[in-house]
């Protein structure tokens, strides 16, 4: 799976230690805060990875966007 990202591979070995999907382990940790406070650490590290995943993807969008051969750019004289 060379596409994996480090979300994808954190949301998997979450669901895999806990054996249940990712949704089901996201009410868990919002509403059983005392009750497994790895699962609650685990889940703050998927959502950090979350938003660095989704700035990266928009940083990509608009670095492709700026680069693309077709768009114009304003003229410098």
């Amino acid at each position: 799976m060379p596409d994996t990202t480090a979300l994808d591979q954190a949301t998997s070995v979450i669901e895999k230690a806990w054996g249940q999907p990712i949704d089901v382990l996201e009410a868990l940790a919002v509403r059983r805060l005392c009750d497994d406070p790895l699962l609650r650490s685990a889940m703050h590290i998927r959502t950090a990875l979350a938003i660095t995943d989704n700035a990266v993807s928009v940083h990509q969008d608009r670095l492709h966007a700026m680069t693309d051969p077709g768009t114009c750019r304003p003229s410098t004289s």
